[in-house]
């Protein structure tokens, strides 16, 4: 696929309104719908990538694993490390070895959803979300692919995973609705909608989508009969905005803000700095001043974030596009 420096400026936008949550910042308690921009990007990306290889001869799903594994594993493994040698003193009372194998084997969402755990490196549930899509979508695509209305058949997903959601809201907890993966797949589909169909966006839509955005960040709760039904109704509003803003992004890779240098390098630090954020910015909030926590959580998660990108991630890209062709060619 081409670069899309548009795309990793929406990355950029997400996990900045993901950090001022965590640092619960007045004006941003709804920043939590970064995540669902997340999803539906990646459901973009990964099927775009995947629809084009199936086009071109078929879908290599080992080597796509292993792609998959190289891009995310080593950061991930490297912030569990770090945690788990500074857990006795930082955060004593965690059962870190616990946190530490639900984290490595992507299975938070689901463990977060039944068990009263600690939550110090609990954000990777996200992780596991989309980790399990990986897993499973370059088994499913194909078989989509080959009926007559693919996008039908998406959107008809699209619609019962939501459903669902709502239905586990209602009857269950709202750790059941929020975290797992089954329940938050709906935006990883739409984005595979949106990468199959090319929608086409208007004005008035992008500015919609983005002015629904701006609210969702802004406003802690929406004015409905409960919680758990505010959760579920802003994460379908958010997915439909993001679904909008990755649709025009992927038609104008060269939009002046989002594909400027700033946002487009923040986009590429972005899962750095969603993995190293998190347990600082829960050490800080309840201690220390907004401006501390903001200030120091910024600086270390960025700085981590782009020494892993430098010297962990790019040396290993580097590695796989020599040394891969030759393996492919012997096999």
């Amino acid at each position: 696929m081409p670069y899309n420096p548009a795309l990793d400026g929406v990355r950029a936008l997400s996990i900045l309104a993901v950090v001022v949550f965590h640092c619960e910042l007045p004006g941003a308690r709804g920043g939590f719908v970064g995540l669902d921009v997340f999803f539906v990007l990646s459901g973009y990306l990964i099927t775009s990538l995947l629809a084009a290889e199936y086009r071109n001869g078929g879908i290599e799903i080992g080597r796509f694993y292993a792609r998959r594994a190289l891009r995310l594993y080593p950061t991930l493994l490297l912030m569990i490390a770090v945690y788990v040698g500074l857990a006795p003193i930082l955060w004593p009372a965690d059962d870190r070895w616990l946190s530490a194998v639900l984290a490595a084997l992507y299975v938070y969402d689901y463990a977060l959803a039944f068990w009263e755990l600690a939550y110090t490196i609990g954000h990777t549930w996200s992780l596991g979300v989309e980790e399990k899509f990986y897993l499973l979508w370059p088994l499913v695509l194909p078989l989509l692919l080959r009926r007559r209305h693919p996008v039908g058949w998406l959107v008809f997903a699209f619609i019962a995973v939501s459903a669902w959601r709502y239905f586990v809201a209602m009857d269950g907890t709202w750790s059941q609705a929020y975290f797992r993966f089954d329940t938050r797949m709906s935006g990883i589909l739409l984005g595979a909608i949106a990468a199959l169909i090319r929608f086409k966006v208007s004005k008035h839509a992008l500015a919609i989508a983005c002015l629904m955005l701006l609210v969702l960040l802004a406003l802690p709760s929406l004015p409905t009969s409960n919680q758990t039904e505010a959760v579920t109704l802003r994460i379908t509003l958010a997915e439909l905005s993001a679904f909008v803003l990755i649709c025009y992004a992927a038609e104008n890779g060269r939009a002046t803000f989002l594909a400027s240098r700033p946002m487009a390098y923040i986009g590429r630090l972005s899962y750095g700095i969603y993995l190293w954020h998190f347990p600082l910015a829960l050490l800080l909030r309840d201690a220390q001043p907004l401006w501390i926590t903001l200030s120091v959580t910024f600086a270390f998660s960025f700085t981590m974030a782009a020494i892993c990108l430098h010297l962990v991630d790019m040396p290993l890209k580097r590695w796989r596009q020599k040394a891969w062709p030759e393996v492919r060619s012997t096999a």
